[in-house]
């Protein structure tokens, strides 16, 4: 899947992940697509009700050895 942003926050824990997503989907227009990496396990379950909380749309979110990743897309 093509992202127009990669966010890689390998080695940051909670709540990094969030606020770096946050931070880059601020600065993109609607309908962007954002990939973020990360090493938290937590991203499983702050990703979905992130993107619940916000209005964004989770297009998909997969395990990768020991990174999680999760793709976004900017609502609007």
């Amino acid at each position: 899947m093509e992202a127009g942003v990669r966010v890689d926050t390998s080695g940051a824990l909670c709540p990094v992940p969030i606020l770096e997503i946050a931070k880059a989907m601020r600065r993109l227009p609607p309908g962007s697509l954002v990939e973020l990496i990360s090493t938290d396990r937590g991203l499983e379950a702050d990703l979905p009700a992130w993107c619940d909380a916000t209005g964004n749309t989770l297009v998909r979110m997969e395990r990768r050895d020991a990174h999680y990743v999760g793709w976004v897309r900017k609502a609007g």
